[in-house]
């Protein structure tokens, strides 16, 4: 066995469901029929890995339209997708004008001065609208200011972001979406976007020519009630064991000894903790899932290792090397959250980087 075998034999393994991204984005295309529909890519494809996922949407689906949020992410972009549209939302700097121009990256001009540094350059951009966030975009004041004057700007997409679009009853969508559409009649014949994963499923007065997903890409759920039929996961996050303790009551486990046994025990150590995104969530009823069965997870989480409590029978077969889940189909990202402080967000791009990567493509 070589070395490359051996390393992943013994290492945590995340398995990404390339096939299952595409079936998510065209779900998501599907429930905004009447617009485009672009992938949000950003944070290294929300921890997945850009070089595998984009490559994916792009040749599989109709996608040719991608979001990420730094300069330096849309460059690493353009090396993997020669043709596609590359916007950046943190806008641009000074310094970085050339950059974009080089690569052919629209940045997504957030304020005055931005749009005064990119006048006149004929080249395509974005122009961001705050319509209640208050995060980046153009301010009322400045929103007014622009549209009362003239420019020299190729825009090709102006935009905004939605505060509640999780919440279909929210009071600030319909007032958002009232901004929006008021900025979009001053500004005639370029293409508008406005909703995110959920803002999708707020109908299609909020769809209008395209529609930004991003975490429902990756089996997420940004905090609907449900997750939307045809949405399917698309991680596993999987550990092996590494040995495997038998505890007599009143023995702890872990730093600062936060469990101890009750009973005669049997405690399994996996190969994970918090380089490996394992979070502290174990004072909170996290759990994996081995054996057919779930676990819990007991004691302090350490920096690459947490211990789980097999004690129960039905783990009586469960030895050293077998492999536990710690999410996937039977721990969903909607249970870790639970358990957890984190948002699913958190959790997808806080995947560490020392699994063993396997990206399977089955459409």
């Amino acid at each position: 066995m070589n070395i490359s075998d051996v390393l992943k034999k013994s290492s945590a393994q995340l398995d990404v469901e390339l096939g299952n991204i595409i079936n998510n984005y065209n779900t998501l295309s599907s429930a905004s029929p009447g617009a485009s529909c672009a992938a949000v890519v950003k944070a290294n494809a929300y921890g997945l890995g850009l070089e595998k996922v984009v490559p994916a949407i792009y040749y599989n689906t109709r996608c040719n339209v991608f979001f990420v949020a730094s300069l330096s992410e849309a460059i690493t972009l353009r090396s993997i997708l020669v043709d596609a549209t590359i916007y950046v939302f943190d806008g641009l700097f000074q310094d970085q004008v050339d950059t974009y121009l080089t690569h052919n990256i629209r940045p997504i001009l957030n304020d005055l001065n931005q749009i005064k540094m990119w006048n006149s350059r004929r080249q395509p951009c974005a122009i961001h609208f705050d319509t209640g966030i208050n995060r980046l975009g153009l301010s009322k004041n400045d929103t007014e200011k622009f549209l009362n004057s003239t420019n020299d700007l190729n825009i090709t997409l102006i935009l905004s972001h939605l505060i509640n679009s999780e919440d279909p009853d929210h009071k600030s969508n319909i007032d958002q979406l009232n901004k929006f559409t008021k900025i979009t009649r001053a500004l005639k014949n370029i293409p508008a976007s406005l909703s995110n994963s959920a803002g999708i499923y707020l109908g299609a007065n909020y769809h209008f020519d395209l529609v930004r997903p991003g975490i429902m890409l990756y089996g997420g759920n940004p905090g609907l009630p449900k997750r939307p039929s045809g949405i399917h996961d698309v991680i596993t996050l999987s550990a092996r064991i590494l040995q495997i303790r038998n505890l007599n009551p009143g023995m702890s486990v872990g730093y600062k000894a936060i469990w101890t046994a009750r009973q005669p025990s049997r405690v399994a150590l996996l190969n994970v903790g918090y380089a490996d995104g394992i979070f502290k969530t174990s004072d909170r009823n996290a759990q994996v899932f081995v054996a057919g069965a779930l676990a819990p997870v007991i004691g302090k989480v350490s920096m690459d290792m947490i211990a789980v409590d097999i004690t129960e029978r039905v783990f009586d077969g469960v030895g050293v090397t077998d492999i536990v889940e710690i999410l996937g189909s039977h721990i969903t990202l909607e249970m870790i959250a639970k358990v957890s402080t984190l948002e699913q967000y958190e959790i997808l791009t806080g995947i560490g980087f020392r699994y063993n990567k396997n990206y399977n493509l089955r459409i």
